[in-house]
């Protein structure tokens, strides 16, 4: 399917949810970060950083993952004990949004989420 353009400028998906998929795991986050480029046409430049934060807080801690892209990058922060996360698909290239929610739904498990999608450049 080809993507219709919207603005020829990018965009940002920023996505806040529940979910029960693996949060706490951080192989699980690694492969996710690796495979949603593919999935949504980009180009990963990087390899995953993965960064498994214990707080004093358990309520805080998680994992924080990112990857590099030819468009720009992916970041997911998760919050384990609240099945809480917040991802940041940020793009200098449109992606198909709906796919990628659809993509997202399914992959981590989502029960509930709250998406802004921002415009890239001076439109």
């Amino acid at each position: 399917m080809k993507l219709t353009k919207l603005h020829g400028q990018g965009n940002h998906l920023i996505l806040d949810g529940t979910s029960n998929a693996k949060l706490d795991d951080p192989e699980f986050i690694r492969k996710f970060l690796i495979t949603l480029p593919k999935k949504i046409k980009m180009k990963a430049i990087s390899k995953p950083l993965i960064i498994n934060h214990k707080a004093k807080e358990e309520s805080e801690s998680g994992i924080t993952g990112t990857i590099i892209l030819a468009e720009s990058n992916i970041t997911i922060h998760t919050y384990p004990s609240k099945k809480w996360f917040a991802l940041d698909i940020f793009s200098c290239n449109e992606f198909p949004i709906n796919k990628t929610i659809k993509y997202l739904t399914k992959k981590l498990k989502l029960t509930k989420y709250k998406k802004h999608l921002l415009k890239r450049g001076f439109c």
